[in-house]
């Protein structure tokens, strides 16, 4: 995983705390086929780790926070966090709606003839934003640096979503349902395999302490403890 994002930064020509504001459309396109896949798969480690904790009760992070040397705060620069659940699909029947393709037609009072936008085509070499790119390439660097302090810290987010799942209805559970994002049926780069080994991987840890769970909260033994 750390060589799959340190390929990433060459690609994108990043040093270790650097950035850049723009990336030629192709190497954005290249970097987050691999970089969304990649996300998944170290979430689905952070699940693994965090399904062989013990529950414990939740502590407060302390109010004063260390960062590295060189980061600016308060200008889009500060420590990225990476995100710790996945991003569910729209709840659409329909599935994404699409416009229709076309030139736009305007035309207004007073004139003879209605006017047609001509819209070129997208270039490869065209500049598109990569400050969210960076961002995103940072704080995935930087929570595989600390593996452990991501699993407590996933613990954490699922305790306090279900105490407050009751009043919020937010999800409790880092994944979604079904295939994890990026997920490709033919796999067409290495991530493709790590995403499919730590999506069973996860899938396995989840049953072992759903089990152990159950076990646990027999009349015999005592009560659940870990959230529905």
């Amino acid at each position: 995983m750390l060589r799959l994002i340190a390929a990433l930064f060459a690609i994108a020509g990043l040093a270790r705390d650097g950035s850049v504001e723009t990336v030629p459309r192709h190497l954005h396109t290249r970097i987050w086929r691999v970089l969304r896949p990649a996300e998944a798969a170290f979430r689905r480690l952070l699940v693994t780790l965090a399904a062989m904790m013990e529950d414990g009760p939740i502590v407060r992070r302390a109010s004063v926070r260390v960062f590295p040397a060189g980061i600016a705060l308060g200008n889009g620069d500060s420590v990225p966090s990476f995100a710790l659940f996945d991003q569910r699909k729209p709840l659409n029947p329909f599935g994404i709606f699409r416009g229709k393709r076309g030139n736009p037609r305007i035309w207004s009072p007073g004139m003879e003839y209605p006017v047609f936008e001509v819209v070129t085509e997208p270039s490869p070499d065209d500049p598109l934003n990569a400050m969210p790119l960076c961002r995103r390439l940072q704080a995935l660097r930087n929570a595989l640096e600390d593996l452990p302090k991501q699993a407590r810290r996933l613990k954490r987010w699922e305790a306090k979503r279900a105490l407050a799942r009751g009043e919020s209805g937010k999800f409790i559970r880092p994944m979604r349902p079904g295939r994890p994002p990026g997920h490709r049926s033919r796999q067409t780069h290495a991530v493709d395999a790590v995403l499919s080994h730590c999506h069973e991987m996860a899938l396995y840890a989840m049953e072992v302490a759903r089990s152990a769970d159950w076990e646990a909260g027999s009349p015999f033994t005592g009560s659940v403890t870990r959230p529905p």
